[in-house]
């Protein structure tokens, strides 16, 4: 009966370790669940839970992107603390108008078809519109590499300018949707008629889609870039599952690309290493008791 009095005692103790201590690592969010009640703090918020407007849109950015299944399934708006920050606010973008056409800086290149830009005083993350050009971030497609160099080499040149186009100036990670023009010269047309397009997207009617449409057609007539027989065997030696060349508009991915290939694990703080330690710290103490009994 004794031993089986220390074993209890000792099974209760590795609970306030794994469930009371900070996760030590926030999600995407910039948050985490607190283990004793599962009330969600909302300590560092990231670009993409200032998405939210209302708790209840947070709850559905904490059932994505966090992966603590035990605390997700009682989650509701009352149970988020917003650890004193506000939703809802955002930059004043009232200066960006669709259909016209603003001087831009380059601050950064990203990717062959992503890039951010000071526009007005406001830096914006950019969204080319009409094409998709491979990875080159996260996941590494054939040619993306090339894609971001070419994009980034063209954006070097200076004399850049965004022009809005569409239904929406902004897609729903809040990125700035633009034509973008580096002197007279159209980059998406410049990057379809390079072969580094693999297929477009779809977030409305837009102005330039027939000289796109034209020099990507030329680039598959004529084999340059990813449309070469040389890159066609390399593509399919790469393993790299290509889309498929209908002309349809396709949209691209769900998530954001830094946010891909991230498992539950790393978005919620890693809580299994924490009950594994409490696990050893209560048989550490469970031998230690024996031995002084």
């Amino acid at each position: 009966m004794k031993r089986m009095v220390i074993f209890l005692f000792c099974f209760l103790l590795m609970f306030p370790i794994s469930a009371f201590a900070h996760p030590g690592e926030l999600d995407e969010l910039g948050g985490h669940f607190r283990g004793s009640d599962c009330v969600y703090l909302l300590h560092e918020p990231t670009a993409l839970a200032k998405q939210a407007k209302t708790k209840q849109e947070l709850v559905q950015l904490i059932q994505t992107y966090n992966g603590n299944e035990r605390c997700k399934r009682h989650l509701t708006p009352e149970r988020i603390d917003l650890d004193g920050h506000t939703l809802g606010k955002k930059e004043d973008r009232s200066t960006l108008r669709l259909g016209r056409t603003y001087p831009a800086e380059l601050v950064e290149c990203i990717d062959g078809d992503t890039a951010k830009f000071r526009v007005n005083g406001h830096v914006y993350t950019t969204r080319f519109l009409f094409i998709d050009t491979p990875e080159s971030t996260i996941q590494v497609e054939p040619y993306g590499k090339e894609a971001s160099r070419f994009t980034c080499s063209r954006l070097h040149q200076g004399n850049i300018l965004l022009e809005t186009d569409g239904d929406a100036l902004f897609d729903k990670y809040q990125r700035l949707l633009a034509w973008v023009w580096v002197g007279k010269r159209l980059l998406q047309e410049d990057l379809a008629k390079a072969g580094l397009v693999e297929d477009f997207y779809d977030y409305g009617d837009y102005k330039y889609e027939a000289r796109v449409r034209k020099a990507y057609e030329e680039a598959k007539r004529t084999g340059a870039g990813m449309y070469g027989k040389r890159a066609a065997g390399e593509r399919e030696g790469a393993g790299t599952e290509t889309r498929p060349q209908t002309g349809e508009k396709t949209a691209k991915t769900d998530h954001p690309p830094a946010l891909e290939n991230k498992t539950p694990l790393e978005r919620s703080g890693r809580p299994v290493l924490y009950t594994l330690l409490g696990l050893a710290a209560a048989a550490a103490l469970y031998w230690l008791i024996r031995r002084l009994t």
